[in-house]
C-alpha cells in the first residue's frame, strides 16, 4: 500500500514538474527586434514572446525539427528537419504554415544564419567534387548558401587544416 501510494505521488510530482519546467527546450534564437524567441522543443519549432507567456507551436511533424534561425526582417524562420530522412533546410513564416523545403541532399544540413533577406548560410559535410582536397567531416563542415526560394546550393567556405577558405572561381582565398 505504501509503495503504490509513493509511486502515485512520485508520478504526480514528475508530471507537474514537466509542465512547469520543460527540459527539452534547445537551440534558442532571438528575433532581430528582440520581441520573440524561437526554439526547438521535443522535435518541433515553437515561438514565445521574450517577455514571457505561452509558447506557440509552428511545426507539427513526426520528424525532428531543430536549429531555428530568424530572417533579418523577422518574418521567416529557417530550420533543419528530418522529414525526408536526412536533415534538410526548411523555411516557414514566423506565424506558422506549411514549411518549404530548400535543400534536398542526402547529407545533413544545419542552418547557420541568413546572409541577407533572400539567402541562408548552412553547414554540411558534402563533397563538392572529386578534385577537392579537403575531405568534409563533422569536424570540418563546409559552408553553403541557398536561396529562400530553393534551388541549387552554392559552396561558399570549406575548411582546410582548420582554416576556412572562400571558394572563388579561380582560386581559394584564406579567411582567418
Amino acid at each position: 500500500m505504501k509503495t503504490s501510494l509513493f509511486l502515485a505521488a512520485l508520478a504526480a510530482f514528475t508530471t507537474a514538474g514537466a509542465t512547469v519546467n520543460p527540459l527539452w527546450m534547445r537551440y534558442c534564437s532571438i528575433s532581430p527586434d528582440g520581441s520573440t524567441i524561437a526554439f526547438c522543443y521535443k522535435g518541433d519549432i515553437y515561438t514565445v514572446p521574450s517577455t514571457g507567456g505561452n509558447a506557440r507551436q509552428l511545426t507539427t511533424n513526426p520528424a525532428y525539427d531543430t536549429h531555428p534561425i530568424w530572417s533579418p526582417d523577422g518574418q521567416q524562420i529557417a530550420f533543419a528537419s528530418a522529414r525526408q530522412g536526412s536533415m534538410d533546410i526548411y523555411i516557414v513564416s514566423k506565424d506558422g504554415g506549411v514549411p518549404k523545403r530548400l535543400t534536398t541532399h542526402s547529407g545533413n544540413e544545419t542552418p547557420v544564419t541568413f546572409s541577407d533577406a533572400t539567402h541562408i548560410l548552412f553547414k554540411a559535410n558534402l563533397m563538392p567534387d572529386a578534385t577537392d582536397l579537403s575531405f568534409p567531416s563533422a569536424q570540418f563542415p563546409q559552408i553553403y548558401e541557398v536561396s529562400t526560394q530553393g534551388g541549387r546550393p552554392k559552396a561558399l567556405f570549406f575548411s582546410a587544416h582548420g582554416r576556412y577558405q572562400r571558394r572563388t572561381r579561380w582560386h581559394n582565398v584564406i579567411v582567418s
